[in-house]
């Protein structure tokens, strides 16, 4: 997860570009679409076509939904309310995961990890410090696109128990891929041949970072990773300075500090449950 998630940050720079020139859904089309690339040899060795075979094809498409709607509400948040405060509201997720989790008996959650999402959390405020000052609509529409990947974040846990890392992720970007398809008639900006490189390969980046997100959940329940996606913060601080000169605050300074605290004791966590089995 710790991994997937650094790459996935690199990878936002290059979409953040992109976001300048293409709308939401054409960036998340050719994102999806062209990530199947990488994903597809890496089902050759399982059979091809034969590992995408599934008795749980209705998971899948909700999965899929799931996916493509977290995508759609925080990228239209952002262009209604300032980005510190859908950032803050999207690092609710991992909350959620515990609380879903929790409420829905799939998961136990111990004391310390729960201690450990309210710190990163808390690391995460201090160092976003929202505003207030964007809509009621666009706070509502990035808390339901944070419900959302935390509930899909929960799925990806139960499909990984029957079908291959790799099958869940083709699916997931396929139908994701599908679902923007019709969307283009209406909003297609043409690229040129430098953009239209640009968004394949960003695609083709995807789909690697993607399966390393997916196999994590093989390893690890979902709220021993919630915590850790709070490390994307620490991604953002370094690629925002070495890529658009953006120095770190003090705020930031010791958010980060709190991010990885909580992340340690997350992992402290698992250690203790996993010896008392």
């Amino acid at each position: 997860m710790l991994v997937g998630i650094g790459l996935f940050s690199v990878l936002n720079g290059v979409v953040k570009a992109q976001m300048e020139v293409f709308p939401p859904n054409q960036v998340i089309l050719f994102r999806n679409a062209f990530a199947l690339v990488p994903l597809w040899f890496m089902l050759l060795p399982l059979g091809g076509l034969a590992a995408l075979r599934s008795a749980r094809i209705k998971e899948h498409v909700v999965l899929s939904v799931l996916f493509t709607g977290t995508l759609l509400c925080i990228f239209f948040a952002y262009s209604i309310m300032p980005l510190v405060d859908v950032t803050a509201i999207s690092f609710t997720q991992p909350l959620l995961v515990s609380v879903f989790a929790f409420a829905l008996r799939l998961e136990k959650t111990t004391r310390l990890q729960w201690l450990a999402v309210a710190i990163g959390l808390g690391g995460v405020l201090v160092m976003v410090q929202p505003t207030g000052g964007g809509p009621v609509i666009g706070g509502l529409i990035a808390l339901v696109g944070s419900a959302m990947g935390a509930a899909s974040m929960l799925i990806q846990r139960r499909l990984s128990t029957s079908d291959s890392t790799q099958s869940i992720a083709f699916y997931t970007l396929g139908i994701s891929a599908l679902l923007m398809l019709p969307l283009m008639f209406y909003s297609y900006v043409t690229p040129t041949s430098w953009q239209l490189a640009g968004l394949i390969g960003m695609g083709v980046a995807s789909g690697i970072c993607q399966y390393v997100i997916v196999r994590a959940f093989y390893h690890a329940t979902a709220s021993e990773i919630a915590p850790m996606t709070y490390t994307k913060i620490i991604w953002a601080v370094i690629i925002g300075y070495l890529w658009f000169s953006e120095v770190p605050t003090l705020d930031v300074m010791l958010g980060s500090i709190a991010v990885m605290g909580a992340t340690y004791l997350a992992f402290r966590s698992a250690a203790a449950a996993r010896m008392t089995i």
